[in-house]
């Protein structure tokens, strides 16, 4: 005779949290790119042009002819390079731009995108315990270390 099947028991799910040392690592991850094919930061990359005007590029904003921000990018994509400084118009454009920017800050970008997800992933790791006992405090499905 066969064996009757148990039920299947069934997992509760838990509530999504945002962990904060995840949104940190990522965006250090994202800066290092944005650092590395667009010479600006993250940040400044998102919202210059669009939530805020640009800055100079000695502060690593996207106002230089090297640099470019995401505003930047989608105005050209349109076919509007008024915006674009004179260097950049005649130099090649976006693929001249991140070129250099890849020759400049290339290899920094590809340290930080190798080495930093170990740095975090050992950090974790020596952290964990303080780390469970704030979670542990915060109510569910908040935000999370």
């Amino acid at each position: 005779m066969a064996r009757k099947a148990k039920p299947k028991t069934r997992r509760t799910r838990k509530a999504k949290s945002f962990g904060l040392v995840n949104a940190a690592e990522n965006y250090i991850l994202g800066s290092a790119i944005t650092q590395g094919l667009f010479g600006t930061t993250l940040y400044n990359f998102a919202t210059e042009g669009w939530l805020r005007t640009k800055t100079s590029g000695n502060t690593m904003g996207s106002s230089n002819s090297y640099s470019l921000s995401a505003s930047e990018l989608v105005q050209s994509a349109m076919g509007d390079n008024s915006h674009m400084s004179q260097a950049y118009q005649s130099g090649g454009g976006i693929g001249m731009a991140v070129k250099y920017n890849l020759q400049a800050n290339g290899g920094r970008a590809l340290a930080t995108l190798i080495f930093v997800p170990m740095l975090f992933k050992g950090v974790k790791k020596l952290a964990s315990r303080p780390i469970n006992m704030v979670n542990k405090m915060l109510p569910g499905g908040t935000v999370k270390l």
